[in-house]
């Protein structure tokens, strides 16, 4: 115990002493730089650096680099201050150093201070985000996501913001990005397209609450966004539907959902891309065989009934004349659950069993036109999810 107690005391010692020498060094460097020597400066901590590290002093190293560079920064001298940055990652690399929050806001203040379009600045998140990821094979720790897509947000670079929150847990951040990257950049017709790819990409990630998150936070704070669900477009309620459709993990929801809301789907065609891996993930469906859209929403999807004909019928009411307030919600793509009462002749929450031939106004399912089958299993299904009966 003695011994132990005397080795932690003269560790403790040498430590401080350490840190002395440092600050000595630190010195110097500083005035060095602040009467405009950059380039002996420059030299000299890359000297210190290396000598630091052939001495496996690596956090003196470490801490030396990064204060170095912080001065470089402060006094406009981006090369210099890029490459001690990049010197600071080495030691991290070499030391093997625990992922903790205060290394990766050090990380993330270095690349704030970057400029924008340096290439620097590429290979310096490169190298940052392989090193938080511990070796795990991932693309980086989600807290430094979430730092570096703040600070790309406050540069206004909205697209790379966005690939950072989506490999963060931040759904409430992106989804704030997103409302100002639509007011600002995108067109009021597209205001349900900005969430809607945030949301499939962060399902494809299997990320179901920042999706959930992002989804709630974007509709309730947009501006240009009716209070819902229901929602006036018709993509948000497919949206919708389809994070409570991911809860419940059935196939035949997801399959109606997705057949029923094919107009509005085909406005991107990346969103199919998407839904045929939000199939694998949460519903069991297969990886798809063939190339372009032929998997999930081609033939394995939407190529039995309509699509496998050809035809398309545009949903519209029945039970309900076409004029009427639950028709004119069917033209918009608006389900009538929530805000518009289902006809009377469905009934709610039926058993998956009897899904199938459903009576409308005394007339068997059979007899009814393809839209119209189509928009009655749909509605059956859709009255199937709890959540939307006030279950």
């Amino acid at each position: 115990m003695a011994a132990a107690a005397m080795a932690e005391q003269e560790s403790a010692r040498n430590g401080a002493r350490n840190r002395g020498g440092v600050q000595r060094v630190e010195g110097k460097l500083r005035a060095s730089v602040e009467k405009g020597d950059y380039y002996e400066a420059h030299q000299m901590y890359r000297t210190l650096f290396f000598r630091y590290m052939a001495q496996s002093k690596h956090a003196e190293a470490r801490e030396l680099m990064c204060s170095g560079a912080l001065l470089f920064f402060s006094h406009g001298q981006q090369n210099s201050a890029a490459d001690l940055s990049m010197l600071v990652l080495e030691s991290l690399e070499k030391a093997e150093v625990e992922v903790v929050e205060e290394l990766l806001e050090s990380l993330a203040k270095l690349f704030s201070l970057m400029d924008p379009n340096s290439p620097e600045r590429v290979a310096f998140v490169s190298r940052a985000l392989k090193w938080s990821s511990g070796g795990s094979g991932k693309l980086g720790h989600p807290r430094l996501h979430q730092l570096l897509a703040r600070t790309l947000w406050k540069e206004q670079n909205y697209c790379e913001s966005r690939y950072h929150f989506l490999h963060s847990s931040d759904g409430e951040g992106c989804a704030n990005m997103l409302v100002e990257y639509s007011t600002a950049r995108g067109f009021r017709s597209e205001v349900d397209m900005f969430v809607a790819q945030a949301v499939l990409q962060f399902l494809c990630l299997k990320n179901k609450s920042s999706a959930s998150v992002v989804f709630t936070t974007y509709t309730r704070k947009h501006p240009s966004i009716e209070s819902g669900p229901p929602f006036v477009q018709p993509l948000l309620n497919f949206l919708w539907f389809l994070l409570l459709a991911v809860d419940g993990g059935k196939l035949t929801v997801f399959t109606v959902l997705c057949e029923q809301y094919q107009p509005s789907l085909r406005r991107d065609p990346m969103y199919n891309e998407y839904l045929d891996r939000i199939g694998q993930l949460f519903f069991g469906v297969p990886p798809k065989q063939t190339s372009s859209y032929g998997g999930l929403l081609g033939e394995g999807l939407v190529g039995r009934g309509a699509h496998s004909r050809g035809l398309w019928v545009r949903p519209r009411a029945w039970c309900a004349g076409r004029g009427s307030r639950a028709g004119r919600g069917l033209e918009r793509g608006l389900v009538p659950a929530g805000g518009l009462r289902a006809p009377s002749c469905f009934p709610l929450r039926v058993p998956q069993a009897e899904l199938v031939r459903p009576p409308m106004n005394n007339c068997p399912l059979g007899s009814l036109s393809v839209g119209h089958r189509i928009e009655a299993r749909f509605l059956f299904v859709v009255h199937t999810i709890p959540h939307l009966n006030g279950a």
